[in-house]
């Protein structure tokens, strides 16, 4: 799709398929280690590898001691009745990448999607978006909500970062300010919506933080030791973000463990630029137990920008500070408010 944002640009589009023995491989020195393994298919496009490929892979997973999950991003292209039989009969969720209202613009072949969904929805699936917020989207959050609640796809906000393609399509700059305001306002909309039927999960990782102190999703954590990235060439990375050489972790052609990797200089130096980071962000803001810190790899990559802890810190602080006040009045509030927010609110209370 070459999506005018795509930060996979800047390492090229040449790769192909990464061989179905060398995951087995890497699955070997997983189970060797893990009882419980969470994998998740990704690209580029993770269903232009065929469906031999992924039964390979299945097999050899049924046949270990470890328990499996498995998720699968996709641009919604490809789906079809037999692929989506597939993946159904072995429990695996089917998360998109999807531009909502926009999606022409940014993304294309919004056609192709809109009929993958509506396959995901005959076979039973309850689909959630990956939606990137630009220049063209920022001001219409509202509006891309209310679209994807009435077609029942959850949504995910992920603020579109100077990146790869980003860097040579510059009409589509997001405003940290501009974004801060659009989504605060949005927040409260979403609230406040008694219709709302949908899992907004940027909302609610935001209400957990404020009110419980957690949220499991990477944004808002450190992922080291918890997710490793597999590319194409069989090389391991810490996250699919940070696939450069200075963070390469090794090859599974060369490991005998999957303990070297935790072991290599390039994991030990990146774990000492997050513990030295994170324990600046306790020792110094008073939203740490807000975001702890954040993700790695954003951290990372917007080391350079013209913000003091970089434009994802600031955007966090900005809309956490923004709905701080309003989330602790509408939790001790008797009014109706969005069905979705209500359960967040009484799980956290049970907990």
């Amino acid at each position: 799709m070459r999506c005018r944002y795509c930060f996979h640009e800047k390492y090229g589009y040449l790769n192909g398929i990464i061989e179905a023995d060398k995951v087995k491989k890497y699955i070997e020195l997983l189970c060797e280690q893990y009882g419980s393994i969470n994998i998740v298919w990704h690209g580029g496009e993770p269903l232009l590898a065929p469906l031999s490929f992924y039964e390979q892979i299945y097999n050899y997973c049924a046949n270990k001691s470890s328990n499996f999950t498995f998720s699968i991003q996709t641009n919604g292209t490809l789906l079809n009745r037999e692929n989506i039989t597939f993946f159904k009969d072995r429990n695996t969720n089917i998360g998109l990448s999807f531009d909502g209202l926009n999606n022409d613009f940014t993304r294309s072949h919004t056609k192709e999607i809109l009929d993958g969904i509506s396959l995901l929805h005959e076979y039973g699936f309850r689909p959630g978006a990956i939606m990137v917020v630009n220049k063209y989207n920022v001001s219409n959050l509202i509006n891309e909500y209310n679209w994807f609640n009435s077609m029942g796809i959850g949504l995910k906000l992920n603020p579109m970062f100077m990146d790869g393609a980003a860097t040579k399509n510059l009409d589509l700059y997001l405003n940290p300010d501009e974004y801060i305001k659009e989504f605060i306002k949005f927040f409260k909309y979403w609230v406040k919506d008694v219709d709302g039927k949908i899992n907004v999960s940027t909302c609610i990782d935001l209400v957990n933080l404020l009110l419980g102190e957690h949220t499991g999703v990477c944004t808002f954590n450190s992922c080291l030791g918890k997710w490793l990235c597999l590319d194409s060439d069989a090389n391991i990375y810490p996250c699919d973000r940070l696939c450069m050489s200075e963070f390469s972790l090794g090859s599974v052609d060369e490991l005998r463990t999957i303990n070297e990797v935790f072991e290599s200089p390039n994991f030990i130096k990146l774990l000492k630029l997050s513990i030295a980071r994170r324990k600046k962000c306790m020792n110094n803001c008073e939203l740490y137990k807000c975001c702890y810190a954040g993700c790695n790899a954003n951290a990372i990559l917007n080391a350079n920008d013209r913000y003091e802890n970089g434009v994802s810190c600031y955007i966090h602080k900005g809309i956490l500070n923004g709905i701080k006040e309003f989330v602790i009045a509408t939790a001790n509030s008797k009014e109706i408010l969005n069905p979705q927010y209500v359960k967040t609110l009484e799980r956290l209370r049970v907990n």
